[in-house]
């Protein structure tokens, strides 16, 4: 009778495991890795969401953060987190043109809605309804668990700049070959310089002024020796910037674990735009007060950099090199992905 009654407690508790799912899992740790500095809009956002996994998840998810690039630099973030060698990493995917190359047409639509609702919405939609950006996080054994952005794209120069016609027959620098490409578009000089030595070419004068994401130039501190700065919302910083999990990580979370986490990125992201929008007033004011000047684009500066003529002849040269290497329906995706960003931009009128 007592084995009888010891074996009926034990199949008892083993019902319960079962049925319970997480209730008797361990405190599930997460390291992740950024190659960014805890500081500005990333700090804000990365905090926040930490913050709230652990709320969401009754505090048995943590995330144990890396920042800086202390275990791995940007380039290398991808194939660390495919290998499964930590479980989160911040993915910019333009540190991957081989694994993550459609991913780069969204630079290919500089014009957007000014509010990060609505860019939130554009890059949720373009990933749901063009099921190429999906292949492509696969392949790497990748998922997107959280979006985010850097501020829009922003100049500052070492002299004065009230408007994007400032800039022709100045040396400018961008990080990107499609940024380069608008530069010159604009009579431009385009150079391209490594980020590390930005600050230094702007004090020696190689080049004149460099377009980035404004806060990313503000956090290296850019604006002291280019206290010039022409800044906006509608050009935006296109391309978006995730939190990313592995994929087999993700899959051996219990259910009710990443229904938590799924709901803390829910609430981060609606939560991002008022961090969006006081960072980019913080940066405004913390300048203005350091003695540099600040101005604003214009919808024409806006219209000019993104012109259409310029865009159509670099999206044909993004399709092509795409067919190249065996993708074929990439002017159908880029078709796909202006419908989304007219619909975005149509949500703010």
């Amino acid at each position: 009778m007592k084995r009888k009654l010891i074996r009926a407690g034990l199949m008892a508790l083993f019902c319960i495991s079962v049925f319970s799912g997480a209730s008797f899992a361990k405190d599930i740790v997460l390291r992740l890795s950024d190659h960014d500095v805890l500081g500005g809009l990333k700090g804000q956002i990365g905090t926040f969401w930490f913050n709230e996994i652990e709320k969401q998840t009754g505090g048995k998810v943590k995330i144990k953060a890396y920042w800086g690039g202390t275990l791995f630099s940007a380039e290398e973030q991808l194939k660390a987190l495919s290998d499964g060698v930590v479980d989160i990493a911040a993915i910019y995917p333009d540190f991957y043109p081989k694994q993550l190359p459609l991913f780069g047409a969204f630079w290919l639509f500089p014009k957007g809605p000014e509010n990060w609702e609505n860019i939130r919405w554009i890059y949720k939609e373009s990933i749901s309804r063009i099921p190429e950006f999906d292949r492509e996080l696969k392949e790497a054994g990748v998922k997107i668990l959280l979006m985010e952005n850097g501020l829009p794209m922003s100049y500052m120069a070492r002299y004065p700049i009230t408007s994007l016609k400032d800039i022709k027959g100045k040396k400018w620098r961008a990080g990107d070959r499609w940024n380069l490409k608008l530069l010159e578009n604009q009579g431009a000089v385009a150079i391209s310089v490594p980020w590390g030595d930005c600050y230094m070419a702007l004090e020696t004068g190689t080049v004149d002024g460099i377009v980035s994401n404004y806060d990313g130039m503000h956090r290296q501190k850019f604006d002291e020796p280019a206290k010039n700065i022409l800044a906006g919302k509608a050009i935006g910083w296109s391309q978006p910037m995730f939190y990313c999990i592995n994929q087999e990580k993700w899959d051996s979370i219990p259910k009710d674990l990443q229904e938590g986490i799924l709901k803390a990125t829910e609430i981060t992201e609606k939560a991002f735009g008022d961090m969006y929008n006081g960072e980019f007033n913080r940066i405004v004011e913390a300048e203005k007060k350091a003695g540099c000047t600040v101005n604003f684009y214009s919808p024409e500066d806006v219209d000019s950099w993104a012109d259409e003529k310029c865009l159509e002849g670099l999206r044909e040269i993004f399709c092509t090199e795409l067919q190249d290497d065996g993708i074929e329906n990439s002017r159908e995706m880029l078709k796909q992905m202006k419908a989304i960003i007219d619909e975005g931009i149509a949500k703010e009128k």
